[in-house]
């Protein structure tokens, strides 16, 4: 590629997770792909056909962009709102087909009025707080809680498909309990709905539908696990994306040289560093300043310089047959190296997706196929 960067998403690596995560729950749990930020980041016209043949039949999205893409790709089975939508993307969201997530009694009244006002019955999935993730949902636990989900129930404009809800941690014993008291509490409305097993109940997503089995209930909304983002299933996801560029330049600086803006680091050696012709203003985060790493010729090279915006420095003194031009992969496997998802958390202090989503969605992205 031409660019000083490059995102290659590997369509085999998705098609295999899909497979994968599907024969772990078994038959009887429908698999909702999740796609919000542009399939994070791994784009969503490379995503969406794939699992079309991989007989996906319902996706989640957060924005009207995303659900307009996933419609521009072919896809035509059902989308799902993983958030509570504002009024005007509700009513825009209509034409792609989009089931709407109700965050609250209140917010019932907004997708209500827009449905009436749109002349539709529209299919909603009702958010209850049952996990205590205190985001969105009704809390059940509030005097007037089931009298709310009532009125919600209640609403001639509203179809509630869904009873719905999202675990606050990675962490078995707070999903166990959370699922018990979602299974409580959606049985509960049920029962008040007279629905019978007509309402489909979902609070899984990857780490909890992977980890805990009670957690799964009928439906799970995967997302991290579609692209590889997780070990829950002991490693045998496939990571889908991989972030490169070339080294731009290579000097010799002597030791006790200072390095980056602000002086920001000294040498204590004589070093060769190399220039990475990408920065802050694509996406790579100053966080990774002096922690980082990068492949080039499949051995490591740390970032030692503050990070600017178009470019930073590594040190490549111990890749002694580095030159410009290398490949410098910044996310991903060159030879037998990776740099994985933990070694960005470890580096950025944060989750990666934090960091890849945005990779994805400011680099040139491609298409490769994988070993299958």
């Amino acid at each position: 590629m031409s660019a000083a960067g490059w995102v290659e998403i590997d369509e085999s690596a998705i098609a295999h997770n899909v497979r994968t995560i599907r024969a772990e729950l078994g038959e009887n749990v429908e698999f909702c792909a999740v796609v919000k930020a542009d399939a994070y980041g791994h784009g969503i016209d490379i995503v969406a056909p794939v699992l079309a043949a991989q007989g996906v039949t319902i996706i989640g999205v957060a924005s009207n962009d995303d659900a307009a893409a996933v419609r521009r790709a072919g896809f035509t089975g059902r989308l799902m709102r993983v958030r509570p939508g504002g009024r005007d993307e509700i009513g825009d969201g209509i034409r792609f087909g989009v089931e709407e997530w109700i965050g609250g009694a209140a917010h019932a009244g907004i997708v209500g009025a827009v449905a009436a006002a749109q002349g539709v019955r529209m299919r909603v999935h009702l958010s209850l707080n049952s996990t205590g993730l205190g985001r969105d949902g009704i809390d059940l636990g509030e005097a007037t809680g089931m009298d709310a989900v009532t009125g919600v129930l209640a609403d001639p404009n509203l179809d509630v498909v869904g009873l719905c809800s999202h675990f606050p941690c990675e962490d078995i014993t707070d999903v166990v309990e959370g699922a018990s008291r979602f299974d409580a509490e959606t049985r509960a409305v049920c029962v008040r709905a007279g629905a019978g097993d007509r309402i489909v109940r979902h609070c899984a997503t990857t780490f909890a539908a992977l980890r805990v089995p009670a957690s799964r209930f009928d439906l799970v909304r995967i997302g991290a696990g579609l692209y590889g983002d997780t070990d829950a299933v002991g490693g045998v996801l496939r990571p889908a994306m991989r972030v490169a560029s070339r080294i731009a330049a290579i000097n010799p600086y002597r030791r006790g040289s200072t390095v980056g803006y602000e002086r920001w680091h000294r040498l204590d050696h004589d070093a060769r560093l190399a220039v990475i012709p990408l920065g802050y203003a694509d996406g790579i985060h100053r966080s990774l300043s002096g922690t980082g790493e990068v492949l080039v010729r499949g051995r490591r090279a740390p970032i030692v310089d503050r990070i600017a915006m178009n470019s930073f420095l590594v040190d490549v003194t111990r890749i002694d047959d580095a030159v410009a031009g290398d490949e410098a992969v910044l996310f991903g496997r060159q030879g037998d190296q990776t740099i994985a998802s933990a070694d960005v958390e470890g580096a950025h202090g944060h989750i990666a997706a934090d960091l890849y989503v945005a990779w994805g969605r400011l680099l040139p992205r491609r298409r490769v196929v994988g070993d299958g």
